[in-house]
């Protein structure tokens, strides 16, 4: 889909986002705004907790948030800041008739909210590959001051109401809005604290998983021990050898995701051919290969891949961007399977070309460190 300049879907869209910028500031226009607490980048539950506990139509879009503000190193927080600003978290009825919680436009309906997530955020992938980092840079290309359709000149609100609810969700408006820029786990998130109580009658949500913390113990990196990885078929697709159909293995393999002992960690294949490696935020992160880190392409950075290992022979390992990285990590280094490399948000992308086919990663991460 070719991705359009964002801008509101009616002028009436444009008196939400005055109402909006009333809640945030405190007054009386609408309670929905005070179920935003300050919670984990990557916290879908939490996310969910709160879009329910105002009632929002994104209830249940949490992972959503997630899965893409994170393939596109967007902190999901600012996604969801900017539909509290635009629409009032979609509680505004014309937004709900397109199912349209960002005002992407002008005139665009989509057929899931979950499409409208998607969209905002390759948008906002988009506009850091112009520079544009920032809320105030953001805005001015998203809601330009003077636009035709804003006719009461509430667009110079946008900075500083996207600003507030990011500000109340634990990010921080002073900092690029880049999951690679933001705290995974801001002070004012308390490991394992659901955010925002459910709405009565709502199904319980989960207890998060709690952020690793010094005192956890050391992270414990898991190496592919020669368990045969279940390939699903014969293609790559099914986690096969390009060259034999025989199921692909990675000799020296080491799991990606190092947590304490104890800590949980699970994986689930994401589309073609990805995975996603859910873990306590602030996990350690390991090479999963032995070779040299790569800087991704444009277009790749654009699928969610922030850098490559790639290895000495046919393979090359894929993961989206980290919370943090070590000192010295750089474009370039040459390092060695289940070397720290940094630390996880909480959803860690993982993908492995060989021969430049892209191959399923699943059965390998499943042989190595079965998900449970």
């Amino acid at each position: 889909m070719m991705l359009l300049h964002p801008a509101r879907i009616t002028g009436a869209a444009i008196v939400a986002a005055g109402i909006v910028l009333v809640a945030a500031a405190g007054g009386s226009a609408g309670t929905w705004s005070d179920s935003l607490r300050c919670t984990g980048q990557a916290d879908a539950r939490a996310l969910d907790a709160q879009l329910a506990a105002a009632g929002s139509p994104l209830a249940g879009d949490g992972a959503a948030f997630v899965r893409e503000g994170l393939a596109n190193d967007i902190d999901p927080r600012a996604l969801v800041a900017i539909a509290a600003h635009e629409t009032m978290l979609e509680t505004y009825g014309p937004a709900q008739a397109v199912r349209n919680p960002f005002g992407l436009g002008p005139g665009i309906a989509f057929d899931d909210e979950s499409d409208a997530i998607a969209m905002a955020a390759r948008t906002l992938a988009r506009y850091s590959s112009d520079g544009l980092v920032t809320i105030p840079q953001i805005g001015a290309r998203w809601a330009p001051v003077g636009a035709a359709n804003d006719p009461g000149g509430l667009n110079g609100a946008w900075p500083s109401g996207v600003s507030a609810f990011f500000t109340t969700l634990g990010g921080d408006p002073g900092r690029p809005v880049q999951a690679s820029a933001q705290d995974a786990l801001p002070a004012c998130a308390p490991a394992g604290a659901t955010a925002a109580p459910a709405t009565p009658g709502a199904a319980p949500v989960p207890a998060v998983i709690p952020a690793v913390t010094p005192t956890d113990g050391p992270g414990v990196v898991v190496m592919w021990g020669g368990r045969p990885p279940a390939a699903t078929g014969a293609g790559p697709s099914d986690g096969a050898d390009p060259r034999t159909g025989a199921p692909a293995v990675l000799p020296g393999f080491a799991f990606p995701i190092a947590p304490p002992e104890g800590s949980p960690v699970g994986h689930a294949p994401s589309g073609q051919g990805l995975s996603t490696i859910t873990s306590a935020p602030g996990a350690l992160v390991v090479a999963p290969i032995t070779g040299t880190l790569r800087r991704a392409t444009p277009d790749d950075a654009s699928a969610g891949i922030g850098f490559w290992v790639q290895g000495t022979d046919r393979d090359v390992i894929g993961m989206s961007p980290l919370a943090s990285y070590e000192p010295g990590i750089n474009e370039g280094l040459a390092v060695t399977a289940g070397q720290p490399i940094g630390r996880a948000t909480g959803a860690t992308t993982v993908t492995w070309r060989r021969d430049g086919v892209d191959v399923a990663i699943a059965p390998m991460l499943d042989a190595t460190r079965p998900s449970g």
